[in-house]
C-alpha cells in the first residue's frame, strides 16, 4: 500500500508566497486597469480648455473704447466752451442790447450793434481756437467726414458752393468780427448738421468757403470758425 506523500513544510511556505505574489500582482494590474478606464472618461467628458485669445480680431472692439472716450471729453470740452461763451453773451445781451421785439428792422439793428459792440469788448483777445480747438476742429472734420464720400458727397459739396455773392474768407475770417450784413448765409445740409453737436439757439454753423463757421445769431459775431472743413 502506498503511503501518502508528506508536504514537506519549507515546500508549502514557497508555494503559498508564489500564489499570494501572483494573486497581489493581479489585483494591481487591475486596479491600474480600472484606473485608466476612469482617467479616460473623465478626459472625454471634461470640457475643453479655452483656445488662445486671437491677437488681432478679439482686441478690435477693445480699440474703439480710447477712442470714443477720447471724442466724448472732446465732445465735452467743446460744450463747456459753449456754455462759457453764452455765459458771456447773456451777461451783455441787457439793456439797449436786448433783442427787441418788433418789425422795424431800423430797432433790430440797433440792438444787433448794441450787443455786438458789447460782446466784441469782453472778448477783445478773443483768437481761433477758443472755442474749435485744434483737437476740436479735427473731431469735427471726422464726423463730418462720412458725408464726404459715396454717392452723396457731390450733392453735399454743392449745396455749400451754390451761395453767391459771398464774402472772401479776408473779409470774413476773423474771430470777433461782425459777418457782413449783406453777405448771403449759406445753410449747413442737414446731413451734415445731423453730426454736429447741437447749439443754444442764440448760436448757429454756417459754411462759408468751405469753412464752418460758428456764429451769433443776435449780435451776427464770428464766435469761431474751422478752416477747410469741408474737403
Amino acid at each position: 500500500m502506498t503511503k501518502p506523500l508528506r508536504r514537506h513544510p519549507l515546500l508549502a511556505a514557497i508555494l503559498i508566497a508564489s500564489v499570494g505574489a501572483c494573486s497581489t500582482d493581479a489585483d494591481r494590474d487591475d486596479r491600474d486597469e480600472r484606473a485608466a478606464e476612469r482617467a479616460s472618461a473623465t478626459a472625454q467628458s471634461a470640457p475643453p480648455k479655452p483656445s488662445a485669445v486671437p491677437t488681432t480680431g478679439a482686441n478690435e472692439p477693445k480699440l474703439a473704447a480710447p477712442q470714443s472716450n477720447a471724442d466724448a471729453r472732446l465732445l465735452k470740452d467743446f460744450k463747456d466752451r459753449i456754455d462759457a461763451y453764452m455765459k458771456l453773451h447773456d451777461r451783455q445781451e441787457k439793456g439797449d442790447a436786448k433783442p427787441k421785439e418788433t418789425s422795424k428792422p431800423e430797432e433790430i439793428k440797433a440792438s444787433q450793434d448794441a450787443l455786438a459792440a458789447k460782446i466784441q469788448a469782453a472778448r477783445n483777445d478773443a483768437k481761433p481756437g477758443d472755442i474749435f480747438t485744434p483737437e476740436i476742429r479735427q473731431l469735427f472734420r471726422r464726423l463730418m467726414y462720412p458725408e464726404m464720400k459715396g454717392p452723396i458727397a457731390a450733392e453735399t459739396k454743392k449745396t455749400t458752393r451754390d451761395e453767391e455773392g459771398l464774402p472772401s474768407k479776408a473779409q470774413i475770417l476773423k474771430v470777433n468780427s461782425r459777418y457782413p450784413a449783406t453777405a448771403p448765409l449759406p445753410t449747413v445740409p442737414p446731413n451734415l448738421l445731423v453730426r454736429l453737436p447741437q447749439l443754444p439757439e442764440e448760436l448757429e454753423y454756417r459754411i462759408v468757403n468751405r469753412d464752418l463757421i460758428l456764429r451769433d445769431v443776435n449780435a451776427n459775431l464770428i464766435v469761431d470758425f474751422i478752416p477747410s472743413a469741408i474737403q
